[in-house]
């Protein structure tokens, strides 16, 4: 299983949509993890990021938080998404989680669930 983790200086990225850098975590079926290398995000806009994420073969992404349009985008691809991580060290939050004891919880992104291309204004001017 391949997982990815937003990352900043190598440790955990709270923010989704913020992260320069992915961690991608390789493990093998006993648990181990067998590689891992960090890759820039896809410049941003809003689907590009979780495509190329799609492409080099992610399953799983570990996340503090996330909105609503790549939450979307990769559940489309069939990447699961744990929200609410809290562990700042990305292996070890990849076998926490591979030995099911990661903790994780709420969606700490604040900015709600709207989908990108934020309409502003609403209400109609008479």
């Amino acid at each position: 299983m391949k997982y990815a983790i937003p990352v900043y200086e190598g440790r955990l990225s709270l923010h989704f949509g913020q992260s320069t850098e992915f961690m991608l975590i390789d493990t093998d079926a006993e648990g181990n993890i067998t590689g891992k290398k960090v890759v820039a995000a896809a410049a941003h806009n809003c689907g590009a990021t979780p495509v190329m994420l799609a492409r080099e073969g992610v399953g799983i992404v570990l996340a503090g938080g996330m909105g609503y349009t790549p939450r979307t985008v990769f559940e489309r691809s069939g990447i699961e998404v744990v929200l609410g991580i809290t562990e700042p060290d990305p292996e070890t939050a990849v076998k926490s989680h591979l030995n099911q004891t990661l903790k994780s919880g709420q969606n700490v992104c604040s900015h709600g669930d709207e989908p990108c291309g934020h309409t502003h204004g609403h209400g109609h001017s008479h």
